[in-house]
């Protein structure tokens, strides 16, 4: 199953020229998501990927994400140990970098996972003490005494934490670049 933003007559035209898939089916939302369940032919590396995770017992969490330059983001659960053994299968034609290690929760694809434990902290309080309340009553400085660090901090973190929550949140199409004083859509 693919999701896929864009032109879905265009992204059907695309799946039937592509010889790796056999068969598939389109499904479109009211904005220009396109989910296709597609029947291919997978390559070597990506068949030993998937067997590696398999025979060393690790849950693939599902959605997986492609990602600049082809590649693609992989959520795996299993024991430290687990990971540490299947490392060593990786074959050395696949690039593959480990991002972070920590506690799973089950659902817990939402974006508050994917924030580092000081930034969790950091949210957390945020909401607590009001400061995302209309009207805001309650600044960096409320925020920064209750975790007992600098309103300069608490602001660093709150920047990261929204450029990573909102870039996640509007559609990829949506987004606006801006680039040599121009903008592109």
């Amino acid at each position: 199953m693919f999701e896929s933003v864009g032109d879905a007559e265009r992204g059907a035209e695309l799946l039937a020229a592509e010889p790796t898939v056999h068969s598939f089916d389109v499904a479109t939302t009211d904005g220009d998501r396109m989910y296709a369940h597609c029947h291919v032919d997978v390559g070597d590396s990506v068949t030993r990927v998937f067997g590696i995770a398999e025979r060393h017992e690790l849950v693939l969490d599902m959605p997986m994400r492609y990602v600049e330059q082809g590649g693609l983001d992989i959520r795996a659960v299993g024991t430290y140990g687990t990971f540490r053994d299947a490392m060593r299968e990786i074959p050395e034609r696949v690039e593959f970098t480990l991002l972070r290690t920590g506690e799973y929760a089950p659902g817990g694809e939402g974006f508050f996972q994917q924030l580092t434990p000081r930034q969790q902290e950091t949210l957390r309080t945020a909401v607590e003490v009001g400061y995302y309340n209309d009207p805001r009553r309650v600044t960096y400085q409320d925020i920064a005494d209750r975790l007992q660090i600098s309103a300069g901090t608490v602001g660093e973190h709150l920047r990261k934490i929204e450029a990573k929550i909102l870039t996640n949140v509007v559609p990829e199409r949506q987004r606006t670049a801006v680039t040599d004083g121009s903008v592109e859509r």
